[in-house]
């Protein structure tokens, strides 16, 4: 451990993955563990018993939601920078947790060199997603056209009608209602409209 190392906490309920993962952090001199805990409860406790830079935080944890847990730190705890490291690739909860205060979300595939970058970022780390991309912002997640075919879909519109209305192809219009519900992660129309709605992105 060096002088200036990055303090990190790990908030993972699988006591085998925080292991590894502690194991493999720590190879790098310029990260230390400084804890570990397996709820959001505990993640709140410890960002505020050690203030560290970082905070590892998975998603689906016994307490407190991982939304909830964000907001609380942000409010406690606003110079710890949380990282979000859950296997779920959900595009409206990488959105939620983002607006949330998250600094960057990451699925557990991602590569070791991109978590460690970004743990070794300033300790606000500007917002990234797990690629390392830039996350899309609430009113781009979805094209013009699909946010038309969408607002389309909320007012009970067919494909026919959406078809003759946007002067498209019904082909066109299924093509569109795919790739809404692939970016917003939802099942059917209701669920596209609901996700949707709960991102802002009819405001």
């Amino acid at each position: 451990m060096t002088i200036d190392a990055r303090r990190v906490v790990l908030v993972d309920d699988h006591a085998l993955f925080r292991s590894g993962l502690s194991l493999l952090l720590q190879q790098d001199d310029r990260i230390t563990i400084v804890a570990e805990g397996e709820s959001g409860e505990q993640a709140i406790i410890l960002a505020l018993e050690h203030r560290p830079d970082v905070l590892l935080l998975d998603v689906e944890m016994a307490g407190a939601s991982a939304e909830s847990t964000l907001r609380q730190i942000a409010r406690k705890a606003p110079d710890v920078a949380v990282i979000i490291l859950t296997m779920h690739r959900d595009s409206v909860l990488r959105q939620e947790l983002l607006r949330a205060g998250a600094a960057s979300y990451f699925t557990k595939d991602v590569a070791s060199h991109d978590l460690i970058a970004a743990i070794l970022a300033p300790s606000r780390p500007q917002t990234t997603t797990a690629g390392g991309d830039e996350p899309t912002r609430p009113n781009k997640l979805l094209s013009d056209r699909e946010m038309q075919v969408l607002r389309m879909v909320g007012q009970a519109a067919s494909n026919k009608d959406i078809s003759s209305q946007l002067s498209i192809a019904e082909g066109t219009v299924k093509r569109h209602t795919t790739n809404i519900y692939a970016k917003l992660g939802a099942t059917s129309r209701i669920d596209a409209i609901r996700k949707a709605a709960r991102l802002g992105l009819f405001t």
